[in-house]
């Protein structure tokens, strides 16, 4: 059987149906993680080993079990358990092992906006320009060196904090307020175009499969997490998406953005997170050869046959995650959405996870407290 461990440090909702996943592929599922941690709201795997509060503990237990067990393949599922990992971990075999890059050279990027670009700037892989921002001492160097407008992004950040975009160097200057001084705050050319989210799998470097969307809605604004795409086949990124896999040694789930500049016809490599995210068990709604099939690749070995085609089962597919999305129209007060889902407009029924009663409890649990019992709290006024 081939042994998998999904390792959380933090509790991403994100993880939650990657045991589905891989399960269903036919791997023998690990999951290492605290009781409290979304990656335990399913059925889907085999053992759970608890995991300790203590950073330097958790990260030394990671290796133990690693070392111990085996793993055929091991999954990081949240972006700060890659940078405590990326930091900790010294020994090159152990580094292969455990992180989503087999290539210890290319470490910086993980933990690293800067680094990522740098990557891109070394590997011939088009992504913006770029600077530093530390201070006010940084200033002439933005002016003279970048074409505006351009966003600031926190070096090691996600999910959009702290973004912002600044159309004239006149605006950046009097907007420097809200960047952090001394932070390493990488200032990004800003590219106008179309903006395309990708998921991708990768084993050893070699691209297995992928999908690219168009985005419908937003969370909050458009620097937050997704909650409803168009999925399309694009055979542009193929190419694009197989140097990205073998100059960095991807291994394993990857979500990408790219910005598509239709003037130049150049695809712009923004961001590279190495991890599943929530939509990866969607896949099996929009193409023949899915994420189930490109991990069935992995556990037979004929990943090494490389991409072989998505088979998109129509031209565009319309997804929706039924937790993310629920939540943001009620939220937003998008009564459409709202009725989306209580309708069943275009099948969004099938988006349910009812095939765990589990994790459906989780998410009943957390949208009850977090919407219906917040707003009766703050009605009540005791909050």
């Amino acid at each position: 059987m081939f042994k998998v461990l999904v390792a959380c440090y933090g509790n991403w909702d994100t993880t939650s149906e990657i045991p589905y996943l891989l399960k269903k592929s036919g791997c023998n599922v690990d999951v290492y993680c605290s009781k409290k941690s979304w990656l335990l709201s399913n059925k889907y795997y085999e053992n759970w080993i608890e995991s300790n509060s203590n950073e330097e503990t958790y990260l030394n237990q990671l290796i133990e079990l690693v070392k111990k067990n085996n793993y055929e393949w091991v999954i990081l599922g949240d972006d700060l358990l890659i940078k405590k990992s990326n930091d900790f971990i010294k020994d090159e075999e152990v580094f292969k092992k455990i992180m989503p890059i087999n290539k210890i050279e290319n470490r910086r990027m993980l933990s690293s906006k800067e680094g990522l670009s740098d990557f891109c700037k070394s590997n011939n892989i088009e992504t913006p320009g770029y600077t530093i921002y530390n201070d006010k001492n940084d200033l002439q160097k933005i002016k003279d060196t970048l074409k505006f407008p351009v966003i600031n992004k926190l070096d090691f950040s996600f999910g959009g904090t702290g973004m912002f975009v600044s159309k004239s160097f006149e605006e950046f200057s009097d907007s420097l307020e809200k960047i952090p001084v001394n932070e390493n705050v990488l200032i990004q050319e800003f590219i106008i175009g179309e903006e395309i989210p990708v998921e991708a799998l990768f084993y050893n470097g070699e691209l297995i499969s992928y999908l690219s969307a168009n985005v419908l809605d937003y969370s909050k604004d458009n620097f937050s997490y997704t909650t409803r795409k168009m999925y399309y086949e694009n055979k542009a990124l193929k190419p694009i998406l197989t140097h990205l896999g073998k100059a960095l040694g991807l291994n394993g789930f990857a979500n990408m953005l790219y910005m598509y500049d239709t003037k130049n016809n150049t695809y712009h490599l923004i961001e590279v997170d190495p991890r599943p995210n929530s939509w990866m068990a969607c896949s099996r709604f929009v193409a023949e050869n899915n994420f189930f099939e490109g991990v069935k690749k992995i556990v037979s070995g004929e990943y090494v046959k490389g991409f072989q085609g998505m088979g998109i089962k129509k031209p565009n597919v319309e997804i929706a995650l039924f937790y993310k999305d629920i939540r943001r129209a009620i939220w937003k007060k998008d009564y459409k959405g709202i009725l989306r889902w209580i309708l069943n407009s275009k099948g969004y029924w099938r988006f349910l996870p009812l095939y765990d009663f589990k994790l459906t409890k989780r998410i009943t649990k957390e949208i009850w407290e977090e919407v219906f019992v917040f707003k009766w709290k703050r009605i009540t006024g005791k909050i």
